[in-house]
């Protein structure tokens, strides 16, 4: 008998050290998939910017308090449709950020959650992916965060806070007195790394 279950013990042991490997093959692929479509698009983006910045104007102050915001131009590269680069310095990242957001298009980069620049309500978000979190989290009060629309003009912000958010808390994601929010999933995904940033 106690052989018996010495043996189960062993077994479901194995399988989940096979399903664990599993599942970290599965997040590498996905993680390496992201990163092959940046690599393939920025260089993309970049030439479309480049085309276009000279006459890229921001649009004019609007003198109607109830009008919406300008749309952020947006446009469709690889069959995917971006806003812009989102550009942080002190850890090395750089992302296309496509206009919006859904499970499939996280897989493959950053996405657009909810906002405008134009509104300085801008909330972007990206799977971890190698360890996005530590990164995040070693940023500090003042690092400078960049992104670039696809007019070719750059928002420039900083650094204001790191706030660590429940997954449900959504309203608590989009409604803050900040120019940007940047957010990732902690590890074990429950909670969200938020990055809040004011513009400079």
């Amino acid at each position: 008998m106690r052989r018996t279950f010495s043996t189960i013990l062993i077994v479901v042991g194995v399988l989940l050290i096979l399903g664990a490997a599993g599942l970290l093959l599965f997040n590498r692929q996905e993680a390496d998939e992201a990163a092959s479509v940046s690599a393939k698009v920025l260089p993309q983006i970049s030439e479309y910017m480049e085309a276009v910045r000279e006459t890229a104007t921001l649009p004019p102050p609007e003198t109607d308090p109830y009008a919406p915001p300008p749309t952020m131009p947006a446009v469709e590269i690889e069959e995917k449709t971006y806003v812009g680069v989102l550009s942080i310095p002190a850890i090395g990242y750089e992302v296309p950020v496509q206009w919006e957001c859904s499970l499939d298009l996280l897989r493959l980069g950053a996405c657009r959650f909810h906002g405008s620049t134009y509104s300085n309500d801008l909330v972007l978000c990206a799977h971890n992916y190698y360890g996005l979190y530590r990164s995040l989290s070693g940023l500090h009060e003042g690092d400078q965060v960049f992104f670039t629309d696809m007019d070719g003009l750059t928002w420039s912000y900083e650094v204001a806070d790191l706030e660590t958010l429940g997954s449900t808390m959504v309203s608590e994601m989009i409604h803050s007195d900040y120019d940007l929010t940047f957010f990732t999933c902690t590890y074990g995904g429950q909670a969200r790394l938020t990055l809040r940033c004011v513009r400079n």
